[in-house]
């Protein structure tokens, strides 16, 4: 299966992450890949980071590998070890020329499931998702240049 989480608003990434501990939970294999951040926001860990080590998931950040490609392409290796792949910012990653558009099409022939997520969806994916779901916001307190320990990084 594919998932794609997409959509301007808040709650991708906790979307994908939600899939990933119901996953872990039930004893799949689980791999969180980070596609465009690094662990660490304003000089600290980020709190999905620092949970996902403790839970002893295996995490791949933009930051271990130097590029999007990279990373994509070396999870793209060790895929079919997993139950479960949570690609972050994917979508991010092809809008701004990192990934070509038909990697997708490699992800949906991927032994285990499959989630992407970024505020981008082109018809590849489309095409290719088995779920679409579409975050948008109603109302954001980013609006007032706010961010939020524990509920934003």
């Amino acid at each position: 299966m594919l998932l794609v989480y997409t959509g301007g608003g808040k709650g991708k990434t906790t979307a994908a992450l939600g899939t990933l501990l119901r996953a872990w939970g039930h004893g799949m294999r689980v791999l969180a890949a980070f596609v465009m951040k690094t662990p660490y926001y304003m000089g600290e860990e980020v709190g999905e980071y620092k949970a996902l080590r403790r839970l002893g998931v295996d995490v791949a950040y933009l930051s271990d590998f130097g590029s999007p490609l990279a990373l994509v392409e070396s999870v793209l290796e060790v895929a079919d070890s997993y139950d479960l792949v949570i690609l972050d910012e994917f979508n991010y990653a092809v809008r701004q020329g990192f990934i070509e558009p038909s990697y997708v099409k490699k992800l949906a022939t991927l032994k285990p499931h499959i989630v992407i997520t970024g505020n981008y969806l082109w018809p590849e994916a489309e095409e290719a998702a088995d779920l679409i779901s579409t975050i948008q916001p109603t109302k954001h307190y980013y609006n007032r240049r706010v961010a939020v320990k524990g509920l934003d990084w």
